[in-house]
Formats: structure tokens, sequence, C-alpha cells
């Protein structure tokens, strides 16, 4: 399968590319690089520099014509989306509904969306936090992380698009930037 990870040079996405070229996929990363690095792509994988919420990179997905988007590439920063609210509804909202148009266009089989374990939910009622707790998001952040969501939903039942959404919480490994938000667990 011809599959493009988008924030593929990222902590979590360039992992996931070699999983993909591990089972034998043809790998395609779209990266802007504003917090990916190049070195964490797979040799074996082709690397295209674009942003995600530009035209070309819907331009690119018709040429592509990918059975599958993993879509990694975000705004990930809580304290960089309320300080700028507006970047962060242009990356994450705007940049996966540009994403879900292109994929829509170029015939994509199916996009897996990478959500948020955590911001989404806001202060959980219950601990553990179960899946079907109600969602309280409490930064701009955990709305444009959960917005998408909608769009997924709506793009299923208009255009037939397939999908899955993982909400990953607290990762933490190899690649990872030790002085990011998350990069506690990191230093420990």
């Amino acid at each position: 399968m011809r599959i493009v990870v988008t924030g593929g040079a990222g902590f979590i996405g360039s992992h996931v590319v070699d999983a993909y070229i591990n089972l034998g996929h043809e790998v395609v990363v779209v990266d802007d690089l504003s917090a990916g690095k190049r070195e964490n792509v797979n040799p074996l994988a082709r690397l295209e520099i674009a942003d995600v919420s530009s035209s070309a990179f819907v331009d690119l997905l018709g040429e592509l014509r990918p059975d599958i988007v993993n879509h990694h590439a975000a705004q990930t920063s809580v304290r960089n989306s309320v300080a700028d609210p507006l970047d962060d509804c242009r990356r994450n909202i705007l940049g996966t509904l540009n994403l879900l148009e292109g994929a829509r266009r170029a015939g994509v089989g199916k996009v897996i969306y990478i959500s948020s374990g955590g911001a989404i939910y806001g202060e959980p009622e219950t601990l553990p936090c179960p899946e079907d707790n109600p969602i309280a998001a409490d930064s701009p952040y955990g709305i444009s992380k959960h917005t998408p969501e909608h769009y997924l939903g709506l793009y299923r039942r208009l255009h037939g698009l397939s999908f899955t959404t993982l909400r990953y919480g607290n990762v933490y490994g190899p690649r990872q930037d030790p002085y990011g938000e998350a990069g506690v667990v990191a230093i420990f």
C-alpha cells in the first residue's frame, strides 16, 4: 500500500513510518519540519516538505493517490495554543479539514487521525479516564484536536471516507524532545 504520514518527521510519526516500512509499505512523509527533524525520517521513505493547510498539499495528495493518510501533523503545545489560538486553529482544525478535502478528491481509502488522549477531556470526572468521559476541553489545543473528529464523521456520512481516530496519552520514548511540554517523562 501507499501510505502518507503527515508529521512523519516528528517524534511519534517517525516511529509510525518505521513500522509501515518494516511491513513493506511505500511511505511518503509530509512534514513542514517546523517541529519534526529530517534525521528522524526513515531513509526508505520519501520526504515531501509541505504544510498540510496549503493548497500544494491537496495537489500532492492528488498526485500521490495514497491508500491511507495517517495524520500526525499538528501544533501540539497547550501553552502555544493559549498564546496564539488562531495559529492553533489554522494548523489543527483548518489543516485537518484541508487534508480531508484533499483525501476526498484523491480517493483516499482511509484517514487515521491522531487526536489527544487528555486535552479534549479537561479535568476527568473519574480516574482512570474512560473513553466515554464527557468532552470538556479547557484549552484551544483541546478544542482544536477534538473538532476534526466531528469533520471526520461528517466526511464519512457525506463522502464515505473511512477513518480511525486514535487518542494517545502521555507517549514517551526515543526521538522525543526532552525540552517540550511533555518532556518531563523523558527527563526521568
